[in-house]
């Protein structure tokens, strides 16, 4: 190969100076051409990534594809890791399974006298995701559910009132029977009542409810009248504000018997509530089976003070509702995300969050989110800069894959651990929340999976309205719902009016943009549309694509310009290459030579030989000029190669 480079530059040499400008001037053509080809290639494939992403839920294939690539990257970025967080190593589970470098740290991290977690120091949040982690692997939970449950309380924060409500409005008399005692009141036609009841209830200044004394909250209260009646718990914060009714209602007929006793709990990591502790447990509980009612009424009254923590999305999934519903769909951000003002996340966790409750409910705005998510998913299949938390918890809501086989087996798709699938059990039962279900008659089969966080198995089937039912109305594209929502076997049902959307920014209405604080390596600042935060940017889509330090195009670019800087490099110094060529094949010294003349300078081997002693006789011949052949090509050029020898034998 040296061989043909050095022939090469021979030739070159022969074609002078002009024929080697004519080449260089085509290799950088040439190389222009090339970099023009690859960087269209790739604007183009940036604008078909982007267009793509609209159209994902029409195009199963491509969002399989897509979908896969991201569980790919998860795995490459936890396998790139010398070491994971417990959070990081608890969402990786929840999305992957058996995952053994999660669930080696899982394991590692546990509190080594007690089933909590981390082990420097337990704490009620970090436990109770690692019991949803141990769940999704099939593991024993009853440790870990006993110490959560070790740490309910009494939330005391709260005001408690008893409410009698008289069938018919009718005025009759009523007996409440607490600490062995009868006590008698009467109940007006128009439903105010009489007195209160003993020192544990006392009359409210309206005169509709009584207020149970925060000394009495353990109490049992047995009511019976002589109507038919229904009774029922209202509470409140202590602060006053919202009065909420009490998931559970009695009735009964005349002369019948109610029970009410006041049941609020939470999860305190000391002497006060844990409010997004309390979250996390009591979901991780309710999805392990256990009643998580006595939760309900606290996290619901100081859900108002911890927005931050989105609220509606848990207590959806544990207690359904249409107020949880509509509050859930309402904080739905340009009806793409959501990102609570005061989050200690990002809006990749929040949305996630949102979905894993939304999962299985066929409203739109899931939808939404995912395709909002795969338009700005990374290159490289991850989210949020290779964020493996928030990553792990957008697969796992969004795209959840059933069973717990690990990284080596199917990729996440076998059920594995002994986990049964709900549909493939019986053809009668359904999937649905749990609510769902028990409205449907239905109960809970904790033993089988169904795909989603929030989908139960029902051993119903499982009966959903349809919006029309409920009144209501499906709101078309690009129209917001005035009022609350509910879900609907048609999707999220409108209970209000449908109204067109007003745009809250040109942005992501005109520009087909999102509303960043900084963009993306992908994407640029389009100054010429607005957010509606001042302190956000309008990021496309951009139309010059950055290099891409694997790229194999790039690399035949690169090795490219070194050639024509080895081109450069020869014309310069051909002749030099060439002398020290020849001269390395041939095995000689190459020394300088000049042309005969008086004065010249006469070559060594030329010089005659010196005698010693006296001269010899005879005639003596005469010396011969020296011959020279003149160079083809012309004295100037033949000087300048002269030149630049005379220069190499210095």
């Amino acid at each position: 190969m040296i061989k043909n480079i050095f022939k090469y530059l021979y030739h070159l040499n022969e074609m002078g100076k002009r024929g080697a400008i004519v080449l260089l001037f085509l290799s950088l053509i040439l190389s222009t051409a090339v970099v023009y080809g690859v960087n269209s290639t790739n604007a183009t494939n940036s604008s078909t990534n982007y267009g793509s992403s609209n159209t994902v839920g029409t195009n199963t294939a491509t969002n399989a594809d897509v979908i896969d690539k991201a569980y790919q990257c998860l795995r490459g970025q936890i396998g790139g890791k010398s070491s994971l967080s417990l959070q990081e190593a608890v969402f990786s589970a929840l999305a992957l399974g058996n995952e053994k470098k999660a669930t080696d740290l899982i394991v590692n991290e546990k509190n080594s006298r007690e089933e909590c977690w981390p082990k420097a120091g337990c704490k009620i949040k970090d436990t109770a995701q690692v019991l949803l982690a141990y769940d999704r692997l099939n593991k024993n939970t009853a440790d870990v559910e006993k110490w959560l449950l070790g740490k309910n309380g009494t939330a005391s924060d709260l005001n408690w009132y008893l409410e009698l409500d008289i069938q018919n409005h009718k005025p009759t008399e009523c007996t409440i029977r607490y600490d062995n005692t009868d006590r008698k009141i009467n109940v007006n036609n128009d439903m105010k009542l009489s007195s209160g009841a003993g020192s544990c209830l006392t009359l409210t200044t309206a005169g509709y409810w009584l207020k149970i004394s925060s000394s009495c909250l353990d109490k049992t209260f047995e009511v019976t009248c002589n109507e038919d009646f229904i009774s029922t718990l209202l509470y409140e914060k202590a602060t006053g504000g919202t009065i909420y009714v009490s998931t559970e209602t009695h009735s009964a007929a005349s002369l019948g018997r109610t029970k009410e006793k006041v049941n609020a709990q939470c999860f305190k990591g000391g002497t006060n509530c844990d409010y997004e502790g309390s979250l996390w447990s009591a979901l991780a509980l309710h999805k392990t089976g256990h009643d998580v009612s006595s939760f309900v009424p606290y996290l619901t009254s100081a859900a108002e003070d911890n927005q931050r923590f989105l609220p509606s999305a848990f207590l959806y999934i544990m207690a359904g509702g249409e107020d949880e519903y509509s509050n859930l769909i309402q904080s739905q951000k340009e009806g793409k995300y959501w990102q609570q003002t005061g989050t200690p996340y990002s809006r990749y966790y929040d949305t996630s969050l949102a979905m894993l409750s939304l999962y299985g409910g066929g409203s739109a705005e899931i939808d939404n989110a995912r395709n909002y998510l795969l338009g700005i998913q990374g290159k490289d299949g991850c989210w949020n800069s290779d964020n493996i938390r928030d990553t792990a918890f957008i697969v796992y809501s969004g795209w959840p894959r059933s069973g717990s086989s690990g990284s080596g087996g199917s990729g996440g798709n076998s059920t594995g651990g002994g986990a049964n699938l709900c549909t493939s059990a019986s053809a009668g039962y359904s999937c649905g929340t749990a609510t769902a279900c028990s409205d449907s008659g239905g109960s809970v089969l904790y033993d089988y999976e169904c795909s989603g966080f929030a989908q139960f198995c029902c051993n119903v089937k499982i009966q959903e309205k349809l919006c029309s039912e409920l009144n209501g109305h499906v709101c078309a594209s690009g129209q917001t719902c005035n009022g609350n929502s509910a879900p609907s076997a048609d999707g999220s049902c409108c209970l209000g009016t449908c109204s067109v959307a007003t745009a809250q920014d040109s942005c992501t209405t005109i520009g087909n943009g999102f509303c960043r604080s900084a963009c993306f390596a992908d994407e640029e600042e389009s100054k010429g549309y607005t957010c509606t935060e001042s302190a956000q940017i309008c990021c496309t889509a951009s139309t010059a694509t950055p290099i891409t330090v694997g790229s194999s195009k790039w690399i035949w670019i690169l090795i490219l310009g070194i050639l024509i800087l080895l081109v450069i490099f020869a014309i310069i110094y051909r002749t030099k290459i060439q002398i020290w060529w020849h001269s390395r094949k041939g095995g000689t010294s190459v020394r300088p030579i000049t042309r005969g003349g008086p004065g010249a300078f006469t070559p060594p081997f030329m010089r005659p030989t010196p005698r010693f002693g006296a001269p010899a006789f005879g005639r003596t011949a005469p010396r011969q000029p020296m011959q020279t052949q003149r160079p083809r090509g012309g004295d100037s050029e033949f000087e300048e190669t002269m030149k630049k020898l005379r220069d190499m034998g210095k």
